[in-house]
């Protein structure tokens, strides 16, 4: 069997990344077409991928995927390659701009731009993925995506770089944080759980930049937490399970933005991965996952005291610590290895 990857894609993006594993783990052959948006620019890109697309539009594919993000790219794949086309969505440009980070307003030029690609994108294809239910019922509320046409594909992780390490744990009780800094994040509720507990030895490790990082690291310095948080700036992703095998607890999602109420995001699966305890936001998403409140401590969104007792309750208890990290491994390799979430992909696309 042969796909094909199509679009202006980052092959090393999570998402991505666990895609193509799948695909070869469960057998497949996978030719990628893409266009870097970094060399390309503008409409060079579309440009420039399109040479690319007309130099395979003959070759026999058994499934065309465009890959995140991909919601530019859609009209030019679906005149390339018909309707049979699988589009992963992934997110909507329009909650995560105008809701979530609130760049711009519902009915800015921009904003309804932003709903104009979530919407003909969603339609121009024959099949639409998603990463939860939540986010596959928003998309059928918001833009009338037939339900039909929506399957959902978990996120996962990348096992050849996310797994258990048996690495000597640091010696101050240490809390680690990566990801960016945008709303859904809730980083400032981190910040102010580090507030409440800065009487404990504990270190909070707080790794990324974003949207937010100027207003985040002004808190900080304004609460004279520096000695307790550490901050380091974006790190290859290759670096961050070094970071993370040291740490006693890992950090999920906070925010309380509807984004955030339907994700379950990256760290999450790599923590999981890596066999870590996990405190994230008691939400929508997460409860996708069966057993999470077995495999995660659980506290409510945009709740730092809630917050400080959990990371407080672990700090003394490292039993559970221990309890929380097995069951979170047991649960990604049962569910969540890309070779198990692409046979189901498979499996509902009747290709298996």
């Amino acid at each position: 069997m042969k796909a094909l990857f199509f679009g202006i894609y980052d092959p090393k993006y999570a998402r991505n990344r666990v895609l193509l594993e799948g695909f070869e783990r469960n057998g497949w052959e996978v030719v990628q077409v893409r266009v870097d948006p970094r060399e390309y620019r503008g409409l060079a890109k579309y440009w420039q991928l399109a040479r690319f697309g007309m130099q395979v539009r003959r070759e026999e594919f058994d499934m065309i995927l465009v890959c995140f993000p991909g919601h530019t790219v859609m009209p030019l794949a679906r005149l390339l390659f018909g309707k049979h086309i699988v589009f992963d969505a992934f997110l909507s440009l329009y909650d995560s701009n105008v809701f979530d980070r609130q760049l711009y307003g519902v009915w800015s030029l921009r904003g309804r731009r932003d709903w104009l690609l979530d919407a003909c994108s969603s339609r121009l294809a024959g099949k639409v993925l998603f990463d939860t239910y939540a986010l596959r019922d928003y998309f059928i509320s918001e833009f009338g995506i037939p339900r039909e046409k929506c399957i959902r594909v978990l996120i996962g992780a990348d096992d050849k770089t996310f797994f258990p390490m048996h690495v000597p744990q640091e010696e101050v009780f240490t809390v680690h944080f990566h990801g960016t800094f945008i709303p859904l994040q809730g980083i400032a509720h981190i910040i102010d759980a580090a507030d409440i507990l800065r009487n404990e030895p504990i270190r909070f490790r707080i790794i990324g930049h974003g949207q937010e990082s100027e207003a985040i690291d002004a808190r900080i310095r304004a609460l004279d937490l520096d000695r307790m948080i550490e901050r380091i700036p974006k790190v290859p992703i290759e670096k961050i399970p070094g970071y993370m095998a040291g740490a006693h607890v890992v950090l999920g999602i906070f925010g309380d933005t509807e984004k955030a109420k339907r994700a379950i995001p990256n760290k999450v699966y790599e923590a999981m991965a890596m066999g870590k305890a996990i405190i994230t936001a008691d939400a929508r998403g997460i409860h996708e996952l069966p057993g999470a409140r077995n495999a995660f401590a659980l506290v409510p969104t945009a709740d730092p005291q809630a917050l400080a007792r959990a990371i407080l309750e672990l700090k003394n208890d490292e039993g559970r610590r221990r309890a929380l990290g097995e069951a979170a491994r047991r649960l990604f390799e049962r569910e969540l290895l890309p070779e198990r979430l692409v046979a189901r992909l498979l499996e509902e696309l009747n290709m298996s």
